[in-house]
Formats: C-alpha cells, sequence, structure tokens
C-alpha cells in the first residue's frame, strides 16, 4: 500500500514541476516566430506559428503573451481594424485587475499608433491608477496572477498530501496493521513528500518579506 502511495506521489511531483516549466517551455516555442518577424516582417508566418502553439498555452499568463505578440505585429501592419477586434476580446477575457491593466496598456500602444494623443493620456492615467491599486494591495507581486495560483498551488499540493496520508492509514488499520504503525509510516510519507514544499514556499515568502523591508 506506502509503495503505491509514494510511487504516486513522486509522480504527481512530476507533473506539478512539468506544469511550472510548460510557461518557459512554451516561450521557447515562441520565440524563433516572434525574432523571424522582426526580421522579415511577414504577418502570416507570425501567425501562423501563434495559431500552431495556442492550444497549448493553458494557462492565461501564456495566452496574453500571444495577444501581446500578434497584437504588436498588427500595430506595426497598420492592421487598425483587426488590432480593435483583438482589444475587444482581451477585454471580453479580462476578469481581475490584472487583466484590465494589460487592456489599458495595450490600448495605450494602439492610442499611440494611431496619433490619437488624448486617447493616450487617458490610457496612461487609467494604467497608472490601475497600477497603485495593484501595488497598494499587502504582499503582491509584480504580476499578483502568478503569485496567487503559486500559493494555491502550494497549498493543494499540501493538502492533497495530508489526505493521501490519511487515506493510507485508514486503509492499513483496516487490513489489520497496527495504528501505531500505520500512523508512524503516514506521518514519515507526509514529512518525506511535504517538507521540501514547505521549505521552499518558506524561503521565498522570507525572501520577499526583506525586499518589502529594504523598501
Amino acid at each position: 500500500m506506502w509503495i503505491a502511495v509514494v510511487v504516486f506521489l513522486v509522480l504527481l511531483a512530476l507533473c506539478f514541476f512539468a506544469y511550472c516549466k510548460y510557461e518557459h517551455w512554451l516561450a521557447k516555442k515562441l520565440n524563433p516566430y516572434v525574432v523571424a518577424y522582426q526580421s522579415d516582417h511577414n504577418l502570416e508566418n507570425l501567425k501562423h506559428g501563434l495559431d500552431r502553439w495556442r492550444p497549448w498555452a493553458l494557462s492565461k499568463h501564456s495566452k496574453n503573451i500571444i495577444t501581446a505578440n500578434w497584437f504588436s505585429a498588427l500595430l506595426e501592419q497598420q492592421r487598425w481594424t483587426e488590432a480593435e477586434e483583438t482589444l475587444e476580446q482581451f477585454l471580453h477575457r479580462a476578469k481581475n485587475t490584472q487583466d484590465k491593466l494589460g487592456y489599458h496598456l495595450l490600448r495605450e500602444d494602439y492610442a499611440r499608433a494611431i496619433g490619437d494623443t488624448e486617447l493616450e493620456k487617458q490610457e496612461r492615467l487609467l494604467s497608472e491608477q490601475l497600477k497603485t491599486q495593484l501595488g497598494n494591495k499587502k504582499g503582491e507581486s509584480r504580476i499578483p496572477a502568478s503569485a496567487k495560483e503559486s500559493k494555491y498551488a502550494f497549498f493543494c499540493w499540501l493538502s492533497f498530501s495530508v489526505g493521501l496520508a490519511l487515506f493510507g492509514i485508514i486503509s492499513n488499520i483496516a487490513t489489520g496493521d497496527s495504528i501505531l504503525g500505520s500512523f508512524g509510516a503516514g506521518v514519515f510519507i507526509l514529512g518525506l513528500f511535504s517538507f521540501p514544499v514547505c521549505l521552499i514556499w518558506l524561503i521565498l515568502w522570507l525572501i520577499r518579506r526583506r525586499k518589502e523591508a529594504a523598501k
């Protein structure tokens, strides 16, 4: 029973590690198309490359990166109608303050591209207000959505480890093992897989507190 629990936790840890690294992998896949566009300014090739990897953009952050690259290319090519449609789609997906900030930053770029100085000033003012709101939130990072996702992932991992250890203890007791032995094995497995995660989270939290205190 405990061997199966250990194997499952190892597989889960590998899946969690892969999830944390996939955005870096996706950025490396997108980079050649962006670099190629900067050289030949071929919008169709850029669109083909972004659309090819768009289904792999599982997080909102990855989708926003793809949208920002495509939007910049549309502005450079003066494709105003498509740029406006992209802005509308981005606004429709905006669910929090960080998303709204991204929308107004893109709209500021759009106003600058079409030469509308009044709209550019308006969007810059809205962007500064949203940045202030984000900065006033205690413990919030430059990209709060990513920090929040990391915290949720940590607590989900910890909760699942506790639940799995309890399940193993109850199962072992039900099959006739001693209560003390089953409990000891459960605590050992829980500590083995939870302690490194807790330690890493604590170190990152201390680093963040030091940076805040230094400001």
